[in-house]
């Protein structure tokens, strides 16, 4: 189970990937009857991932460097390899959202993250 952005291995809890089309639609009178029409012009997907760090400090974090990049705006890349369950070629993605959760005992950051296509 392999899960990376840029250069760094995320140890995922949970993933979802959403996918929305873009298109446009419009009414057409046909045949006595008012229809509608679509045109897809392709698919933008999200990803919303449940992540864990354990003893990592804070300057080397995965959470850190993605709030960075989610507060500069920057796209990042994005693979997965989950063998026969899910495979995803490198792909361009920005960090829409990230929220971050610490324990206060021990050295354990829990970090949700939201990435949308490019």
């Amino acid at each position: 189970m392999t899960f990376i952005i840029d250069t760094y291995t995320l140890n995922v809890l949970d993933f979802s990937e959403e996918s929305n089309p873009t298109a446009t639609q419009w009414y057409t009178w046909e045949n006595d009857a008012l229809k509608t029409k679509n045109f897809v012009y392709g698919l933008k997907r999200r990803w919303r991932l449940r992540c864990v760090e354990k003893n990592v400090a804070w300057n080397n974090s995965a959470a850190k460097y993605l709030r960075e990049k989610c507060q500069n705006g920057e796209a990042v890349e994005f693979t997965v390899d989950e063998g026969d369950k899910y495979q995803l070629p490198a792909t361009n993605v920005y960090v829409l959202n990230i929220s971050i959760e610490m324990e206060t005992a021990g050295n354990v950051r829990y970090f949700s993250i939201i990435l949308k296509e490019v």
